[in-house]
């Protein structure tokens, strides 16, 4: 596997990005001890943001809530206002949701991460953090 530098991902970011040296050194010099907030971390996951597929991003964020803080696919499915079979069948095989079904499910589902993120942990399946 390729070696990941903060110069690199620092340099992907401002080039690919079009991210300002202020809005870097805000978004991954902030005065936290997480090991989850170091600047390689942060970095990587931003520079990468290709590696993973929209709709596989949405399906494990689905998932994550689902699993780690309890929250029901029948809740999920009325937040993104779409019943609870049809959630189902979109985890199992997304294109079964038409593209407007699933952008309101995205942004629904999206900004209840965001209010409640702090409420349970985020595992990653990308092997390039935990190394």
């Amino acid at each position: 596997m390729e070696e990941v530098t903060l110069e690199d991902n620092i340099a992907k970011l401002k080039h690919k990005y079009k991210m300002s040296d202020e809005l870097i050194d805000k978004i991954l010099f902030s005065n936290s001890d997480s090991d989850y907030l170091h600047p390689i971390n942060i970095s990587t996951l931003l520079a990468l943001i290709d590696v993973v597929d929209e709709t596989e991003r949405l399906c494990i964020i689905i998932e994550t809530m689902h699993t780690n803080l309890g929250m029901s696919y029948e809740t999920l499915a009325s937040f993104g206002e779409i019943d609870t079979e049809e959630l189902k069948r979109f985890l199992q095989k997304p294109e079964t949701l038409t593209e407007k079904k699933k952008f309101v499910l995205a942004v629904r589902i999206l900004f209840m991460h965001f209010v409640l993120k702090e409420k349970y942990t985020v595992e990653t399946n990308c092997d390039f953090i935990n190394d």
